[in-house]
């Protein structure tokens, strides 16, 4: 029987009235007293608490295990930020992730979207090859529950989000509050961020062959979701990707893209990573962390990169070697009128730390439309404009 509740004499189903964002966050600060005590999280307890505050169980449909594995992602955001990044970071969130259970079901949302959070101990290497500092603005196209936000908030840095999923992005609200949260398509972050601030880092793990509204497989996927987010990122900023392992500079296919990318940026390092690195995510696929600081290189067909896959010491021990970020400067905000922006030189970088309004403002022109009906064709595309059937003139 569904559980109802009545509110000023109304009658409505409990499900449409639950904070999907809020329940899932209650069950993480249950899951995560377990981390602190250095418990495993067990199963038994995972559907406990989701029982309850989702008012019911999996059986009746009140939740997906899907959920529950979002709870323990978020939990250990939790942990991050009650106890910080351990002094011996790489084998002690190895441990910390042993302590979670294994993902072994998945949703068709998941699966149609590809929705892999980045295990704990890749999203700290991942932040580490980043530099963050908090002097720096980070992007996460595709941010997913938020752990390579968190590994970037840990380091002091500001955060502008992105995520496409709804329930993710409610679940984004409740734990960065206040932070600027949008939710388009990351294959086209650039344009739809249009007018906004520009990031000095990015940091992100984009799906590996998947766009919204496709169903065919998509490999060009991910060198849009990162040509996107280079285009976004400011000159002189540095992005961290984290891509399937086919998505190399040594793959032929792909040569052609990282060339190009090399006209107007720099790849410092890309690594193969070991397929066990996502074997608490319940797959063992083979992935690659790929460094790009947006300074033109010098030359655009010599590419560092390694062929091997390696274990995350490994790479840790590569990404402890990265040269440090270049100069860099946010570019002006494309708008009618331009900012005046106090500069402050720091260390390796520039800083822009203060704006102020311009004395005078343009004229501002108004926009006169009429709306219409309109439906969806079979030939829609998933791109940022679509073809105008009928346009009304005044």
């Amino acid at each position: 029987m569904v559980s109802q509740i009545v509110t000023q004499g109304c009658l409505f189903d409990l499900q449409t009235v639950l904070d999907y964002g809020q329940s899932i966050q209650g069950v993480a600060q249950e899951l995560a007293k377990s981390l602190t005590d250095h418990r495993p999280i067990a199963t038994k307890t995972i559907q406990s608490q989701m029982n309850r505050h989702f008012h019911g169980t999996a059986a009746e449909g009140k939740w997906l295990w899907k959920d529950a594995y979002e709870a323990v992602e978020v939990a250990l955001i939790l942990y991050l930020r009650q106890k910080g990044i351990p002094q011996n970071p790489l084998e002690q969130l190895q441990l910390l992730e042993s302590l979670c259970p294994t993902h072994t079901r998945r949703s068709e949302e998941q699966l149609q979207l590809q929705q892999f959070s980045t295990p704990l101990p890749l999203a700290y290497l991942v932040a580490m090859a980043g530099q963050v500092t908090n002097n720096d603005l980070v992007l996460e196209p595709s941010a997913g529950t938020g752990i390579l936000a968190q590994f970037a908030k840990l380091y002091g840095a500001s955060l502008m989000l992105n995520e496409l999923a709804p329930d993710r992005t409610k679940i984004l609200r409740r734990l960065f509050p206040g932070t600027p949260l949008f939710s388009v398509n990351a294959e086209q972050i650039n344009d739809y961020l249009a007018g906004k601030t520009q990031p000095s880092v990015v940091l992100m793990n984009p799906p590996f062959s998947s766009s919204p509204k496709i169903s065919d497989r998509n490999p060009d996927a991910t060198p849009r979701h990162i040509n996107s987010a280079l285009q976004r990122l400011c000159d002189g900023g540095r992005l961290v990707t984290i891509t399937a392992n086919w998505f190399s500079p040594n793959n032929p296919t792909w040569r052609e893209t990282f060339v190009r990318w090399q006209e107007k940026s720099n790849v410092v390092l890309s690594v193969g990573v070991s397929g066990q690195a996502y074997a608490k995510h319940g797959t063992t696929i083979e992935t690659r962390i790929t460094v790009i600081d947006k300074v033109p290189a010098s030359d655009p067909c010599n590419i560092l990169c390694i062929r091997e896959t390696l274990e995350l010491p490994e790479i840790l021990a590569l990404i402890q070697q990265l040269p440090g970020r270049s100069l860099w400067q946010s570019a002006p905000i494309k708008a009618t009128a331009a900012l005046v922006t106090k500069v402050v030189k720091l260390p390796k970088r520039t800083a822009v730390i203060e704006a102020e309004p311009p004395a005078e403002i343009p004229d501002v022109v108004v926009l006169e439309y009429e709306v219409v009906e309109w439906s969806a064709s079979e030939g829609l595309k998933d791109t940022l404009y679509e073809t105008i059937k009928s346009i009304k003139r005044f």
